[in-house]
């Protein structure tokens, strides 16, 4: 368990942290919505107690120190030390510890583990990054970026060892801008905006909540826009307020406008409250 209770922060003058609260039960996998400079990475730095926070509490059961697993956006290891002597290393740290070869196995570097790390490539040092951070057997995983390199197979794999990580009633969070892969695997999105948490949805709250897409050329799009607002993004129009759903889609069908309608995704959101 992890509580948030009104976090504030302040870097000199500059607010970073405005009175950010959140509650995060065992076996969730979250993701830490927003654009550069919305606050994600404080959050996850104070959660880890690598910085002080001025005002509010934090709340958790498990040791910072030995119960906390971390896969950095950008990987740094050993160049003198092979595979599975990097992991072995990272192991020694701490006193519950996973197999080695179950490790290598999980992230296909099996035939790899006597290689030097210095001659991976960056999607096979990902994939070692992602091994090192539940080398521990954590309680809580903290995730920034960790499919950024990583091929379709990859990606696929990772995920399904989170979907299992998830079910040992362990605690994810995630930092990602590939959005269709959050929408796929996380159960609960957190958006933040200048230090403030503008929006906490849960998955089962955006499954069951619709969105109209309209599709047209440029002044097609730009027309319908004037009239029923929404944003508009590569030639299409979203609409997310749906209030007056049945009013919207008897004008498009009037004007013989082509559009869809289907259920809420991560990057709708994202686009409504950020673009």
């Amino acid at each position: 368990m992890l509580e948030l209770r009104n976090v504030k922060k302040k870097f000199k003058s500059k607010i970073v942290l405005d009175g950010v609260s959140f509650k995060v039960d065992n076996g969730q996998c979250v993701a830490l919505m927003g654009p550069n400079g919305s606050g994600k990475t404080t959050t996850i730095r104070a959660i880890l107690g690598l910085i002080s926070i001025d005002e509010g509490e934090i709340k958790r059961d498990f040791s910072v120190k030995r119960e906390v697993g971390v896969m950095h956006q950008n990987d740094y290891f050993p160049d003198n030390l092979r595979v599975a002597e990097t992991i072995e290393l990272h192991k020694s740290y701490y006193k519950s510890k996973v197999d080695t070869n179950y490790l290598l196995k999980i992230i296909d570097l099996e035939n790899e583990k006597k290689v030097l790390v210095a001659n991976l490539s960056g999607g096979q040092k990902r994939r070692l990054s992602f091994a090192i951070s539940i080398a521990s057997d954590p309680k809580i995983l903290f995730l920034d970026e960790p499919t950024v390199g990583m091929d379709v197979q990859a990606c696929k794999a990772f995920w399904t060892n989170i979907k299992k990580i998830k079910e040992k009633q362990k605690t994810v969070f995630v930092t990602l801008h590939h959005l269709d892969e959050l929408n796929d695997y996380c159960n609960r999105f957190i958006f933040l905006k200048d230090g403030k948490i503008i929006k906490d949805v849960n998955k089962s709250e955006l499954v069951s909540t619709k969105i109209i897409i309209i599709s047209g050329n440029e002044e097609e799009v730009s027309n319908v826009q004037q009239v029923l607002g929404g944003n508009i993004e590569d030639d299409k129009l979203y609409i997310c307020d749906m209030k007056k759903r049945d009013s919207i889609i008897d004008y498009l069908n009037k004007n013989n406008y082509r559009f869809e309608e289907r259920f809420k995704k991560v990057k709708d959101i994202y686009r409504e409250l950020y673009m």
